[in-house]
């Protein structure tokens, strides 16, 4: 049985096992919004030679921090240290607007699952960020801004892809070293996969007159996303939770000079997957900034950001609008605090059609849609 730790049991460690590195911390203060790991923000007691003095410390027990009852596996730790240590070599994506890339990894004890990363000051995720600056009346300029950002991701995740699927030396028998890492990463893919898809099931009792009458498709949907993941031919190193949490920007008007920062983080569910399911999962949660808030620039960001991703075939189309269906009633219907009960019935509405259009392969049913960027 797991023993659940305190978290000043937790904390305490951490000031000594902290103290025998070159990170020893003078201060130490935890940060909102970890739900798997405890996250906290420390101040040096001697900056780095680099000038840093500033870190964020990260640590993770073999549960939930949010939620103790919840077991989870400490190899997510490891799988996100080396992710974040192999990403140093992949270039940021720079524009006149904006520089994308991965926090620095500075640290990682595997004994004790701590990470020491690159701390980003007065930073904000995407989410939380169009919540506070983009619910007021908006110019051109912020559209014209939303969808260089939505470029700037777009072209990000293309690159991150492509790195991701490319073999050592140019031989095509081997695989890369990353590719090799996160197929370790079994449980955090099943993890995936039973709240992306084997809820669906669940999310019928919740919305039976939603989706009672297609549960035999919803079972056809599943069955297709497990064989997907035994065909090793068909996947490809993913982020696995790319969303609007997990991009991190400055809390302050965008910029472009110098180019506002734009970091991806929290890699400890990256692992072998389908591509589309990331393009699907940033979509999805933008799109309910529209949906839930009224919130236009999430249209603009997506409309960049499939741009910036590149050509796609339809068949790449449809599996990211699947993912985008599939999200929307398993997550995007139970927002904590975003909207009353028709409201979230509203989006199990529409993410069911979705879903059921991307699974029947209708390209004329998204014609004119919100979404009609990723198949016209």
């Amino acid at each position: 049985m797991t023993m659940v730790k305190t978290p000043q049991q937790i904390e305490t460690a951490l000031w000594k096992e902290l103290c025998y590195t070159k990170y020893a911390a003078k201060t130490l203060r935890r940060l909102r919004g970890g739900t798997a790991n405890f996250v906290y923000h420390a101040q040096l007691h001697v900056p780095l030679p680099s000038g840093v003095s500033e870190v964020l410390v990260k640590h993770g027990e073999d549960y939930v921090a949010a939620n103790p009852d919840f077991a989870l596996t400490t190899l997510r730790c490891e799988i996100e240290s080396l992710s974040m240590r192999m990403l140093s070599n992949l270039p940021h994506v720079a524009s006149p607007g904006y520089d994308v890339s991965t926090p620095e990894m500075y640290y990682f004890d595997c004994n004790t699952n701590t990470q020491v990363h690159e701390y980003l000051p007065n930073a904000i995720n995407l989410k939380d960020y169009a919540l506070k600056h983009y619910q007021r009346p908006v110019s051109t300029e912020t559209k014209v801004q939303c969808i260089q950002l939505g470029e700037a991701l777009g072209e990000w995740l293309r690159k991150f892809h492509v790195w991701g699927g490319e073999f050592d030396g140019g031989a095509q028998v081997q695989a890369p070293v990353m590719r090799n890492q996160v197929a370790w990463n079994t449980d955090m893919q099943a993890l995936k996969k039973t709240l992306n898809y084997d809820q669906l099931l669940r999310m019928v009792h919740e919305f039976p007159g939603l989706l009672e009458e297609h549960e035999h498709v919803l079972r056809e949907i599943i069955d297709m996303v497990a064989a997907e993941r035994q065909d090793k031919s068909r996947l490809d190193v993913i982020h696995g939770d790319f969303w609007t949490g997990n991009v991190l920007l400055p809390d302050a008007a965008l910029q472009e000079n110098p180019p506002t920062p734009v970091k991806i983080v929290d890699w400890e569910m990256a692992q072998l997957g389908i591509r589309a399911e990331d393009v699907g999962q940033l979509i999805a949660e933008l799109w309910q900034l529209k949906l839930y808030k009224g919130i236009y620039a999430g249209l603009w960001i997506i409309e960049g950001f499939v741009a910036g991703y590149g050509t796609i075939d339809t068949a790449f189309g449809f599996r990211a609008l699947l993912h985008v269906g599939a999200h929307m009633v398993c997550f995007g219907s139970r927002t904590a605090n975003w909207g009353t009960r028709s409201q979230n019935e509203y989006i199990a509405r529409i993410g069911r059609d979705v879903l059921l259009r991307a699974w029947e392969k209708d390209r004329q049913a998204f014609k004119g849609h919100d979404l009609h960027c990723l198949l016209w």
